[in-house]
């Protein structure tokens, strides 16, 4: 069976000397309580005249040291959402306001500063930075920002792989498809009127690579999206705005998957991305 998790990069821009290290945010994440110690932030609440608490805590760390610079704190990040939080009544009694929905993200934070975690639908970005820094009692909220892809990576992602079944591009400034062709004359015309267009393999995955109005579209176009695969691997995606995908077969280890064999091998997919973002 295969699987997929969304990461999304982002850097701490502090000096070395002031960045926490992978051993110390293990450390501070291992002291707390499994239960929720941390308030990430308090409300209150117009329906019921209680406060609202919205708190935070993480789970299941572990150290990756023999990378340099890569060298990591995995961690879970658990936090209340809009769906998840509860209220205390009069009598101090918690009462569920709505059906718990927790958000869980895997997180990697590395010695250089970045951190990368996965892109999930209720998590606020700066949640990740902030629980960090006040654990290792840094300003990491103020001091940091989410990566987008720059198009050397992105036409790196399209050079290197065999086979693309997915590629959205758009017009940067200026640029329109050479030749004199009836399809680059019509892509043309639609670049003045839509913003993007996708191409796609369809359902049966057929390969884009090799197609000229294609080929030329990586090399004169803005690349927006990419779906592709070397040979014998699965296919992972990536989006300019600074998401990738990363993909596994849960066939890879034997059960029961410990949580450093697994990080281990999410790093491993992700690092050749951090490593151009470095």
């Amino acid at each position: 069976m295969s699987k997929q998790e969304r990461y999304k990069f982002g850097r701490i821009d502090l000096p070395e000397s002031e960045l926490p290290t992978p051993d110390k945010l293990k450390d501070e994440i291992d002291t707390l309580d499994d239960n929720f110690e941390m308030v990430r932030r308090r409300e209150d609440d117009p329906v019921t005249g209680g406060e609202l608490e919205y708190r935070e805590k993480a789970r299941t760390t572990y150290v990756g040291d023999s990378h340099g610079d890569l060298s990591f704190c995995h961690f879970y990040y658990v936090a209340d959402t809009e769906n998840s939080i509860v209220v205390r009544n009069e009598d101090g009694e918690e009462e569920e306001r709505n059906q718990p929905e927790l958000v869980r993200p895997r997180v990697f934070y590395f010695e250089n500063g970045m951190f990368a975690f996965e892109s999930r639908q209720d998590l606020v970005e700066p949640w990740i930075p902030n629980f960090i820094g006040k654990l290792t009692d840094v300003d990491a909220l103020d001091n940091s920002r989410i990566l987008p892809f720059s198009q050397d990576m992105m036409r790196d992602f399209y050079d290197s792989r065999e086979k693309i079944t997915v590629f959205k591009f758009s017009s940067p400034d200026g640029e329109d498809f050479e030749g004199d062709t009836e399809l680059a004359g019509a892509l043309n015309d639609l670049t003045d009127t839509v913003e993007s267009q996708q191409f796609s393999g369809g359902n049966s995955g057929k390969n884009l690579k090799g197609n000229a109005i294609v080929d030329e579209a990586a090399e004169t176009m803005h690349i927006d999206k990419l779906h592709g695969r070397r040979e014998d691997e699965l296919t992972t995606n990536i989006l300019a705005s600074g998401v990738y995908v990363a993909a596994w077969s849960e066939r890879d280890w034997s059960e029961p998957i410990e949580t450093g064999t697994r990080a281990e091998a999410i790093f491993n997919r992700l690092s050749p991305q951090l490593r151009k973002l470095t």
